[in-house]
């Protein structure tokens, strides 16, 4: 890594700290959004609550009440490490190497989300000397606890393309063209929002009301009415951006009283990616929250 892209890191590593600080302080509440739902007889009425768990055959399990939300920036902090198959049964020397671990992988998610920000690849010996350092022999376990992360957190892919040197290159998840980014380097990958939504409307039977919405994305700490470290403007995001970029349709409900919106799938989303492979990718999130 040059001098201008370690600086460029420890810039990001900045960036990250803060967003993180500034959503650890951020207490989403939808109380204004809930209770216009419960005046919303023609959406909720019908409506169940969101699933905590989709089956990996994609069809939800009863619903439930959410019981607890885990933002992104949590979500990439605590990324999971599986135990170790060879515990040595030093339990404490267990779990000094858990806790190390999980900082390589915290550490390793924004180094690659800094790759696909400039548009770069990178390689095994780069992330060694970067990010994995004396740890080498846990690399595959780093690395494929940080890939699944940036793939789950903001919708990006890791490829091998080169299995020898193990060069990796970065796309955007489920075929989607567009990462809701405004310029190449500025701003969060996003695709993980959306494909949240996709789903939920999915789950919803294709058309679900913007109370719903907005109560599945609290659960990852997005709200309406605050800025969030990765959607920004959230409101803005889903109302108009995307429905713009074609992904999601935002359609008033004739005659409604209150007045009320529904969010269905636009037809860009129709033409990139399938629900089924939407709610296989929520399956996955839902075994990390």
């Amino acid at each position: 890594m040059s001098h201008g892209q370690k600086r460029q890191y420890c810039n990001f590593q900045g960036e990250s700290q803060a967003q993180k600080e500034e959503q650890g302080q951020m207490n989403s509440d939808l109380s204004v959004a809930e209770g216009a739902e419960s005046n919303n007889n023609n959406s909720d009425s019908t409506s169940p609550a969101l699933p905590r768990k989709i089956p990996d055959g994609g069809i939800p399990d009863s619903p439930q009440s959410p019981q607890r939300a885990l933002s992104p920036p949590t979500v990439m902090a605590s990324i999971p490490i599986s135990p170790s198959d060879e515990a040595s049964g030093n339990q404490r020397g267990e779990l000094v190497l858990y806790h190390a671990l999980s900082a390589k992988v915290a550490d390793l998610v924004q180094f690659l989300l800094l790759k696909y920000r400039l548009k770069e690849l990178t390689n095994k010996a780069e992330i060694i000397e970067n990010i994995i350092g004396d740890d080498e022999q846990h690399y595959n376990r780093i690395f494929n606890e940080a890939s699944e992360g940036l793939k789950l957190v903001f919708g990006i892919d890791v490829i091998e393309m080169d299995p020898v040197i193990h060069t990796y290159a970065f796309v955007i998840a489920l075929g989607i063209t567009y990462d809701g980014m405004l310029t190449n380097v500025q701003g969060m990958p996003k695709t993980g929002l959306l494909i949240t939504v996709l789903g939920v409307i999915c789950m919803y039977g294709n058309r679900v009301s913007e109370n719903v919405i907005w109560r599945a994305l609290n659960m990852m700490g997005v709200t309406p009415i605050e800025n969030h470290y990765i959607a920004g403007n959230a409101k803005k995001l889903f109302t108009e951006n995307f429905v713009q970029e074609g992904y999601l349709e935002y359609i008033p409900v004739p005659d409604s009283d209150p007045p009320y919106c529904e969010f269905l799938w636009g037809p860009r989303a129709h033409a990139e990616t399938r629900s089924v492979d939407v709610l296989e990718f929520l399956a996955q999130v839902s075994r990390i929250i």
